[in-house]
Order: structure tokens, then sequence, then C-alpha cells
């Protein structure tokens, strides 16, 4: 079943995180602004979403998600950037994943979704798959991204239900 976006914020929201995350009109092509530009649209996301979120994790998951691909959407090129950088700074890597662990981990929180190692681990996996599409996807209103996202938290969902675990 395809989701719908409930929130419509675009155009403000992703100049904000760009700005917030730079705090420069031109940014940096290094490891560490991209980092500032990914701790932006953390931020953002957060700020946009906080109070505007249902009941239904699931449903929050996709409005997180498809809130942080319209805030990245005008970084589309400068995010694609990133392996560039990490394979300039093989070091970094460690310090790279445990940034990524969190980040997923207070995804999952801010959607009120079962949030334990194991669910982590798995949602991820699949927002590495959904990132990726979402640097392929060539679509304006990000369909291919949406469609991708609605299929992977699906199988996210199964997942969850599968491992009957308590949050």
């Amino acid at each position: 079943m395809a989701q719908k976006r409930k929130i419509n914020h675009k155009k403000s929201a992703s100049k904000k995180a760009g700005a917030k995350a730079s705090g420069r009109k031109k940014p940096a092509d290094n490891l560490d602004s991209m980092l500032d530009l990914l701790d932006g649209i953390e931020k953002e996301t957060a700020r946009i979403l906080k109070g505007n979120l249902a009941d239904d994790w699931r449903e929050n998951l996709f409005e997180i998600v498809m809130t942080r691909v319209d805030l990245a959407a005008p970084h589309k090129k400068r995010l694609a950037r990133l392996p560039e950088f990490v394979r300039a700074d093989p070091a970094a890597v460690p310090q790279l994943a445990r940034r990524y662990w969190g980040t997923m981990k207070r995804i999952l929180q801010l959607a009120d979704a079962p949030a334990r190692k194991r669910h982590v681990a798995a949602f991820g996996v699949l927002y590495a798959s959904i990132i990726d599409t979402f640097l392929k996807d060539d679509t304006r209103d990000h369909a291919k991204t949406m469609a991708a996202l609605d299929k992977r938290l699906g199988l996210f969902g199964q997942f969850v239900d599968f491992c009957s675990c308590e949050r």
C-alpha cells in the first residue's frame, strides 16, 4: 500500500537545513562539511516533525525519511560525493559508523518505533538502500524513492513483527 505525505514543507525547510548545516553561502567540499550538512538535516527534520507525527510508528518512519529526503534534495550532488570523502580518509570510518548508528537510533526513537539493537541494525541497512535509491532517483517528486521506501518499510515491519520484541 503506497503511503501519502501528510506534511508538505519542502521549500523553506530544505533551504533552512542547508543554511544551518553549512553556515555559509558556498559549502566546502570535505568530510567535515558533509557531516555538518547531515547534522543540519537531522536537526531540521526533528524540528519540523516534532508534534506532527501520528500514533503509528510505520507512518512516522515514512514521514521522517521523506522529510530527510526533501531536505537533502538540494544537496543531492554533494551528498553523492560522500563515498569519495570516506575513501580519502579511511581512518574516519569507525567514527562515521558510530554516527550512522546514532542517527538510525534517533530516527527510530523520533518515530516511536522499536529501537533495540537488532532494529537499529536492520533499519540501518534499509535506510542505506533508500539513500542509494534517492541518489539515483531522477523524478521531481521523489516518486521512485517513495515507492522504494514504502516497500522497505513493509519489510522492516515484517522484521519487527517476526521478532515480536517489545521496544
